[in-house]
């Protein structure tokens, strides 16, 4: 928050000197408040925008006709996607436009509690980029989940005051709201006693039922994948998110729902983004392209990705330019590639044609030494008999993935099986084996499932730390060896990510922090990461329409329909419920 002191020293010394410090010429400067382009100056001083008009400045900038909009913010990201600690993340987006970041910190805090939260604030506060967190509500998502820690009301209650800290996050829990959970309720209260924002959570959520989520005071959704969908929130006066991540590419289905009315309720957001699809890509700036690609006009996009966010969230110094709000803006050329060739943060380039320029922070980055500590002491050795899959019936709920999607299906398939009447991978040509391995407090739990051939793995097992929310290990494979040899090396490595085949490690990508992030550099965990994602299209023959490891990642998450699998077995969204992968059970 800019202080109404530092504005007034901001104009006295305007007054006194006769000079600013900055100004740029022959602008086409985005008017987000009237919804047009005009040409003309923006002058800058100590930080903050203070004008159009034609100052005197220590410096003068020729924009030569390019076009001057506020920097951009991300309304919902989890920065543990990136695989990068805060303050790599930083450097990543920055150059890509992005300004500020609305983070919710909850992968991080599933596997080490509230000291995961504070890494996450600290590491953040190193960079330039602006962080504002929300509190992780659903720690673990659903009660049952097997998470490396469990948060409560009286927990968030030591961070809710935090400056960085700007409410609640997604709350997933939509069944827990509904009944009035004790534990949830005091959640939400923690967060309206102290006026602070409550972000959502709630695909499939309608009638009634929405009506009472919203009524507990939840403002924002993420996880609308249809027109309907958003328009229900919209209507009760939601904020609507389009998302476009690496997995799940909702924003293109739901720009129908964009128009002079409902605009101001629809922000931006990627929810969840790789370093390498970031690199490719863009960030949100590749939203704003498609966006505009798509028919919404370029003003309109800016609007989504910039003062909607900041007015959604409180955030009054951000999101335009006009006098008094934060010189934090870009240049750029042209809308079809949406790519900055300067950016400024606070009055300072900091960016220029794509790289990071402003300096490295000399300090020594803040890695507790909790969150980088090895798997060995908390997972508990898989014996071969663990694997062993028991369909009597010969009839199995599978999980089928969908396209492009974190959404998945329950089918019920006929599945060949031995004399013991256990599944065997010979006579099921292209079905998967899927376990998940709880690694927090070596209980030795191991949930057992089925992968629709759809999704085609071939030649070994994948295996991965990442695997929302609660992160045990998720692996996939087409037979028991190499599944056993993944989950063996990924303990070795102390997290990350393993591609194991007939016993030999094809690659891996290892993430120090917590199973979830690197401390490398952007490119070299990018540049593993391609590493990776080539051998899944070569060697695996991975579906194109899955992302190979976001798609594993997010088949652990019970709170997202249809069916989904947990160190404690299968769990059925559309149920609530565990069932057996007997479909006759």
């Amino acid at each position: 928050m800019i202080d109404y002191k530092k504005i007034q020293n901001i104009m006295q010394d305007i007054k006194n000197t006769q000079e600013i410090d900055l100004r740029i010429d022959n602008a086409k400067i985005a008017d987000v408040y009237r919804g047009i382009f005009f040409e003309g100056s923006v002058c800058v001083h100590q930080g903050v925008i203070v004008g159009f008009s034609q100052m005197k400045a220590k410096k003068v900038i020729d924009a030569n006709n390019a076009y001057l909009v506020p920097n951009f913010f991300d309304g919902h990201v989890h920065i543990e996607s990136s695989m990068l600690s805060p303050e790599k993340f930083a450097e990543l987006v920055i150059p890509f436009g992005t300004g500020t970041v609305i983070a919710d910190p909850h992968e991080i805090a599933n596997v080490k509690g509230l000291e995961g939260i504070r890494f996450m604030i600290e590491s953040a506060k190193q960079s330039l980029l602006d962080v504002k967190f929300m509190l992780p509500s659903c720690v673990p998502a659903l009660p049952f989940e097997d998470a490396g820690a469990n948060l409560f009301a009286v927990d968030l209650a030591e961070l809710i005051d935090n400056e960085n800290v700007y409410g609640l996050g997604e709350m997933m829990n939509v069944p827990g709201v509904l009944m009035q959970d004790s534990s949830v309720i005091e959640k939400l209260a923690l967060a309206r006693d102290k006026q602070k924002m409550i972000d959502g959570h709630s695909p499939n959520l309608d009638g009634a039922n929405l009506d009472m989520y919203v009524l507990a005071g939840v403002r924002t959704d993420h996880e609308c994948t249809t027109v309907a969908e958003a328009m229900d929130r919209i209507q009760r006066g939601m904020y609507v998110m389009l998302r476009e991540g690496s997995a799940a590419h909702d924003l293109v289905n739901l720009l129908p729902v964009v128009n002079e009315h409902t605009i101001k309720n629809c922000l931006l957001c990627t929810d969840d983004k790789q370093c390498a699809d970031i690199l490719k890509r863009g960030h949100i700036n590749d939203s704003v392209r498609l966006a505009i690609a798509h028919g919404i006009a370029p003003i309109d996009a800016i609007k989504m990705a910039t003062i909607n966010v900041a007015e959604a969230y409180g955030l009054k110094d951000k999101g335009a330019i006009a006098p008094g709000k934060e010189a934090s803006f870009m240049l750029l050329k042209d809308f079809e590639n949406c790519m900055p060739y300067a950016v400024y943060i606070n009055g300072e380039l900091v960016a220029e044609n794509g790289k990071y320029i402003a300096k490295h922070n000399d300090e020594k980055s803040i890695l507790l030494e909790e969150l980088t500590k090895s798997m060995q002491e908390s997972m508990q050795t898989i014996l071969p008999q663990e694997l062993i899959l028991s369909i009597p019936s010969k009839k199995a709920r599978v999980i089928r993935v969908l396209p492009h999607s974190l959404l998945t299906k329950c089918e019920v398939m006929d599945i060949a099986t031995d004399e013991q009447g256990n599944f065997v991978f010979e006579q099921n040509k292209g079905m998967l084996k899927l376990a998940v391995v709880e690694r927090h407090k070596k209980t030795g739990k191991v949930g057992l499932g089925l992968l629709h051939f759809e999704y085609g793995l071939q030649n070994g097992a994948i295996a991965t730390t990442i695997a929302h929310d609660s992160h045990n290990i998720v692996v996939a494979g087409d037979n028991d060896a190499d599944i056993l040899f993944a989950l063996q090396e990924i303990e070795k490595m102390g997290g990350g990510i393993v591609m194991v085949s007939h016993g030999n490690v094809l690659a891996k990508l290892p993430l120090n922090i917590g199973g979830l992030m690197s401390s490398a550099e952007p490119q070299e965990v990018a540049n593993a990461l391609q590493k990776l994602y080539t051998l899944a299209k070569d060697h695996y023959k991975i579906w194109e329409k899955a992302d190979a490891f976001m798609t594993l990642s997010f088949l652990a998450l019970p709170v997202i329909p249809d069916l989904k699998l947990t160190p404690q077995g299968l769990f059925d969204i559309t149920k609530f419920s565990f069932v057996d992968i007997d479909a006759t059970k």
